[in-house]
């Protein structure tokens, strides 16, 4: 004989695709980046690119020039798990004890869906972080699981670096870093990524400078701002908070790898009769990559 649970309420069963499209997906970052599902360890990134060769259209004949080439980059993932345990019964003379049932049939977590909503934000902003300050030397643990966008960047021989010194400070790095921009750069849509403290310093930075009353094209963000005089947005971005690092590239440049696809993924809260405590598992992967590194700026402030 069995028990019949089909009653009883499940919060992470009901919403689980959501949840893990909220932690696999999430961040603003991953928000912005192209996605690649269905990778499991690793996968290729494949480009087909081409350039025509004009000829003279004047004479007959046919003189082929100009090859199809195919290039690849490769995502590597990481795969990462939260566990956590809970017991209930540490409620007892708490002001919360009123959820907590006293019963060998207790299944029921206490806060349940509160715990959930708040470990997926918890979740998105070490997942913020580790997209780019991810680094699988790392001894951090939020951090080691795969190389994030900042260490692939700075291991590329093509991405163009650009240093400021501490005196020219924000405003000075993120001019140079335009100067720096390649032409495609410019012409797919750039965006240059900085920390809050380097956003807040360039803002200042053009109160500073007198260029408050500039009125540059603007949206209803206020972790974006145009670069006066060009249509380049400078975004504050967490994952930058602590180093000193811009990173200036378009947004279909970036792409994020995970699987999505497969039972890999998981979000699951169970209550245990084996020590009669609450379980939480969470388990996915996830990678980064540039399309094309010849496409960033790399930025450092001494």
């Amino acid at each position: 004989m069995a028990f019949n649970k089909a009653g009883l309420a499940d919060f992470v069963e009901q919403n689980k695709d959501q949840i893990l499209s909220a932690i696999v997906l999430g961040g603003k970052t991953i928000s912005r980046m192209t996605k690649q599902t269905g990778i499991k360890t690793r996968e290729k990134i494949n480009y087909l690119g081409l350039d025509p060769v004009f000829q003279d259209g004047s004479d007959c004949g046919f003189t082929p020039q100009g090859d199809v080439v195919l290039t690849q980059r490769e995502i590597a993932t990481g795969a990462i798990k939260v566990n956590m345990e809970l017991c209930d019964r540490t409620l007892l003379g708490k002001y919360a004890e009123y959820l907590v049932r006293v019963a060998a049939d207790d299944e029921k977590l206490p806060f349940e869906a509160e715990i959930v909503a708040l470990l997926t934000d918890k979740i998105n902003e070490a997942m913020e972080k580790a997209v780019w300050q991810g680094d699988t030397a790392s001894d951090n643990d939020n951090l080691k699981h795969f190389d994030g966008l900042l260490k692939i960047a700075g291991a590329e021989a093509s991405v163009v670096d650009v240093s400021a010194t501490a005196s020219e400070g924000a405003y000075g790095a993120i001019k140079k870093m335009y100067m720096a921009m390649p032409e495609a750069i410019l012409e797919a849509g750039a965006s240059i990524y900085v920390s809050p403290e380097a956003y807040r310093e360039f803002i200042q930075g053009l109160v500073d400078k007198n260029n408050f009353h500039y009125s540059a094209p603007q949206n209803a963000n206020p972790d974006e701002y145009y670069l006066p005089g060009t249509n380049v947005k400078v975004v504050k971005t967490l994952g930058l908070a602590g180093t000193k690092k811009m990173v200036a590239t378009y947004d279909a440049n970036l792409y994020y790898g995970c699987d999505l696809e497969n039972a890999k993924e998981i979000v699951k809260v169970w209550f245990s009769d084996d020590d009669d405590k609450f379980k939480i598992k969470v388990l996915w992967n996830a990678g980064v990559q540039f399309a094309f590194p010849n496409h960033v700026v790399l930025g450092t402030i001494a």
